[in-house]
C-alpha cells in the first residue's frame, strides 16, 4: 500500500444500471394481468351502481398504487437496462427513447386521472364514466405496446 493510499489506483465505479433479469418480464405480465382484473373489478362496482358508495374510489386508490409501483420498477429495471443494452445502436435507441416519451405521456395521463378522482372531494359521475373508459384504452395501448415491442428487446 502507498502512503495512506493516496498513491494507489483508484477503482472504478460500478455502474447502477440494473442487470439483466431472467424473471423481470414474466413479472411484468403477470403484474399486467393483475392490473387488468383490477380495472375489470372498478367497471364491475360501476355496472352494479356503485359510483357513489365508497366501493369505487377505494377500488382507484389500489389500481393507482399498484400501477405506481409497476411504472417506476419498469422506469428503474426495465428502461434504464435498455437504454445501456442499446447505447452503441443509434437506430434502436431511437426508437426506444420514442417508445419511452410515448408511454411516458400515457402514464401522465393515468396517473392525473388517477390523482383527480381518487381524491375523496371529486365526485364520481357520468363524467369520470366516460373519462375512466378513456384511460382504460390507453392502459390497453400500453400494455400491448410494452408485450409486443418493449419486452422484446430484453435481452441477456
Amino acid at each position: 500500500m502507498g502512503l495512506f493510499g493516496l498513491f494507489e489506483k483508484k477503482e472504478k465505479k460500478k455502474s447502477h444500471v440494473p442487470e439483466y433479469d431472467a424473471r423481470l418480464i414474466p413479472k411484468f405480465h403477470h403484474e399486467h394481468k393483475v392490473l387488468v382484473s383490477h380495472i375489470g373489478k372498478i367497471q364491475e362496482a360501476m355496472d352494479e351502481g356503485a359510483l357513489g358508495t365508497g366501493k369505487v374510489k377505494k377500488l382507484l386508490k389500489s389500481l393507482k398504487m399498484e400501477l405506481l409501483g409497476h411504472f417506476m420498477e419498469e422506469d428503474i429495471k426495465l428502461y434504464w437496462y435498455l437504454k445501456e443494452y442499446y447505447k452503441e445502436d443509434v437506430g434502436a435507441l431511437s426508437i426506444l427513447k420514442s417508445f419511452e416519451e410515448s408511454i411516458k405521456e400515457i402514464q401522465k395521463d393515468v396517473l392525473h386521472f388517477f390523482d383527480y378522482y381518487s381524491r375523496d372531494d371529486v365526485p364520481l359521475d357520468e363524467e369520470f364514466g366516460k373519462k375512466f373508459a378513456e384511460i382504460v384504452e390507453e392502459l390497453s395501448i400500453r400494455i400491448t405496446s410494452e408485450e409486443e415491442n418493449l419486452y422484446t428487446l430484453y435481452l441477456e
